[in-house]
């Protein structure tokens, strides 16, 4: 895979992702989120606000069967 096509499923990613979480931010979830990826695959990255081992938890059931390796890690200041 070439890195412009690389690019483009990182932003495929993430967009998709931000749908997943539209209604954890509504009910008023703060987070960062990025995708990185390579030819062999890619990996999303949230840092979280309030982050505990429920959220985690229901973090990792939204975005899981995305094909993406999760990292999920409290949001610091």
């Amino acid at each position: 895979m070439d890195t412009s096509l690389i690019a483009m499923n990182d932003e495929a990613n993430r967009i998709g992702s931000e749908r997943l979480l539209t209604q954890l931010r509504e009910e008023g979830l703060v987070y960062r989120l990025w995708v990185t990826g390579t030819a062999k695959g890619s990996r999303l990255h949230m840092q979280v606000n309030g982050l505990d081992d429920e959220l985690e938890d229901r973090l990792v059931r939204v975005l899981r069967g995305r094909g993406m390796h999760l990292d999920i890690q409290p949001l610091t200041p």
